[in-house]
């Protein structure tokens, strides 16, 4: 299996979770949300949450990936990859157990970055952040990933992995561009060109 393949199987892995683990969490502030936006109004209150929930999901498979890719380019400082997790063992103790804690830190990072102030831009909190990465989606998706090197991905590889995991019958059908508010890491990820 190559990595394309592979990485596109831990994220439908990962998307599969977070569904399952978030599907009725947080939906008194959802629906909160949705009645303060006024926004898409046009949908019904589950079909609306549903929605909220998959934007986020997939804002949430944006940030994992850039933040892979800057690390394994040098952008950013590495946390999550190998060479950063080598790094983290060496500090913690038992860090594999706390893979949400190396994901938040790494935001936290990217947050604060000033040399490339652009990538900072990505990572804005919001309302779609309200899930959190929790240890078993951050064991999934760290475990999974850190052993790949994406410093090779490119554009046309991120088009591909979007593609599989949210394909364009999809994109057609739930609009999520035009849904609710923006979601930063998405929005870049679904704006890149070949």
């Amino acid at each position: 299996m190559d990595n394309i393949e592979y990485i596109i199987e831990v994220l439908e892995k990962f998307i599969e979770t977070f569904t399952i683990k978030y599907e009725y969490c947080n939906i008194g502030i959802i629906k909160k949300f949705r009645i303060d936006s006024r926004k898409n109004l046009e949908y019904d209150e589950a079909k609306w949450c549903s929605l909220f929930l998959k934007k986020s999901c997939l804002n949430y498979c944006s940030k994992i990936l850039l933040i892979k890719i800057f690390e394994d380019t040098g952008k950013i400082t590495c946390k999550i990859n190998e060479k950063g997790i080598k790094k983290w063992n060496m500090l913690v103790k038992n860090i594999k157990e706390r893979y949400d804690k190396l994901y938040d830190i790494a935001v936290i990072d990217i947050k604060n970055e000033e040399e490339n102030s652009w990538i900072k831009d990505l990572f804005v909190e919001s309302n779609y952040d309200i899930y959190g990465m929790d240890k078993e989606l951050a064991k999934i998706i760290i475990d999974s990933f850190s052993k790949i090197d994406f410093k090779d991905i490119n554009n046309k590889d991120l088009n591909l992995i979007f593609r599989a995991v949210y394909p364009l019958d999809s994109r057609e059908e739930n609009r999520l561009e035009e849904f609710y508010t923006k979601a930063p890491a998405l929005d870049y990820m679904m704006g890149l060109k070949w």
